[in-house]
């Protein structure tokens, strides 16, 4: 697959999965253009745009409040992801989500961050925010089934690319263990079950576009497959605490909790090394260094 690879490196990560993240949303507008999406096309273009402009606008506002410098393409990212979860514009109330999750996203890049470390992914942490206070999620409209093979095909090459190929796998194999036992448990059919969470969800999409995001995701390799494997458990559809059924992006912001202590242990244990390296360094005889 050298060919592959070529071609791949002539491509930035952030270029790979803008034209990936593009592609998803002239598919779907296609589709809703031919009424395979239960969509309007006119409502998903302009949901689009207004999700682009407020989040432009936002992130040029608070990079000058903070005096920070931001990646244009990173905030791109974040947007498209937000118009392919949240259901395109029916009502006035639904501009007010668009509104707000982009807003709340292009914040969190700012607000939400400790030693310039990021906390959580802006798009899942934006959702999880207009769900608490809007009462309005994402619908994560993006996992259907006319829509898979276009989120498969440009998902595995950005994994290829991110060398996330464990992670992505790491994530799916548990969302459908998880998923297997609770229903052998329950008594649901797991054919039933399987085709679900195959062809009635956003978990190809979800770990393509959003868990590998390397930012808010461990450096360490076995922290790495931990988070995917985290992730995956709280991912599945079943999962429930009480009365209380986690979301895809709550899923997404706890595992990048974990990704954040993760990353400050893997830093104290950087720094611990480098000066005891230095320590020995400094009582070694000259003829030693």
């Amino acid at each position: 697959m050298s060919w592959l690879d070529k071609l791949l490196n002539r491509l930035t990560v952030y270029q790979l999965v803008i034209q990936y993240l593009v592609g998803l949303l002239v598919v779907t507008i296609i589709l809703s253009f031919r009424g395979i999406l239960p969509f309007n096309a006119w409502s998903l273009i302009g949901s689009t745009l207004i999700i682009l402009i407020t989040g432009f606008l936002s992130n040029i506002f608070f990079a000058w409040a903070f005096d920070a410098n931001f990646k244009i393409e990173s905030t791109i990212i974040a947007l498209l992801i937000l118009a392919l979860i949240i259901s395109p514009i029916s009502t006035g109330a639904d501009f007010w989500l668009l509104f707000w999750a982009a807003t709340l996203a292009m914040a969190s890049k700012y607000i939400l961050a400790i030693m310039k470390i990021h906390l959580f992914n802006p798009a899942a942490i934006a959702v999880v925010i207009t769900a608490l206070f809007l009462n309005q999620s994402a619908s994560w409209w993006i996992g259907t089934a006319s829509m898979l093979p276009y989120v498969l095909i440009g998902g595995l090459l950005i994994a290829r690319k991110m060398r996330r190929g464990k992670l992505v796998w790491a994530f799916v194999v548990t969302v459908f263990i998880t998923t297997f036992v609770i229903s052998i448990f329950k008594g649901t059919n797991l054919i039933t079950a399987a085709s679900r969470i195959t062809f009635e969800s956003s978990l190809f999409f979800f770990a393509f576009a959003m868990l590998t995001e390397p930012k808010t995701a461990p450096f360490n390799k076995k922290a790495l497959i931990f988070y995917g494997v985290l992730v995956g458990f709280l991912f599945s559809p079943q999962v429930h605490f009480g009365s209380l059924y986690l979301t895809p992006e709550i899923a997404l912001v706890i595992g990048n909790i974990f990704a954040f202590f993760a990353k400050i242990v893997g830093r104290s244990s950087t720094t611990n090394q480098n000066n005891r390296t230095i320590s020995t360094q400094t009582v070694m005889p000259q003829s030693y260094r």
